[in-house]
């Protein structure tokens, strides 16, 4: 705890970064990619604390490209192409439009 932060690795700074982020109760939580780094442990803790604020009211805003975790974590999606919107609407809708624009 006494040694600089820039002594630890990437996945110890984004669990203390969640935990440093998640520690109130925010109106709007904005996770950029959280649940790409760290182990399945960390993983499946951080998605259980997203639900948690999801389901105690507050607006959680999910950045990823995993489209499991935008299933599991999400309500609706946007599709950002080029930072402009391509698609918006239900989670659904959206991931199996931009799968079947990868092929």
């Amino acid at each position: 705890i006494d040694a600089p932060i820039r002594t630890y690795s990437s996945d110890i700074v984004a669990r203390l970064g969640f935990s440093v982020a998640t520690d109130v109760q925010p109106e709007i939580l904005i996770i950029d990619e959280i649940l790409s780094v760290g182990d399945a442990d960390f993983q499946k803790k951080s998605a259980a604390r997203i639900l948690e604020y999801f389901n105690k009211g507050s607006t959680v805003l999910v950045v990823s490209h995993d489209p499991s975790s935008i299933r599991k974590l999400c309500t609706h999606a946007i599709w950002l192409e080029h930072g402009r919107i391509k698609m918006m609407g239900s989670v659904d809708d959206v991931i199996d439009q931009y799968s079947s624009s990868l092929l």
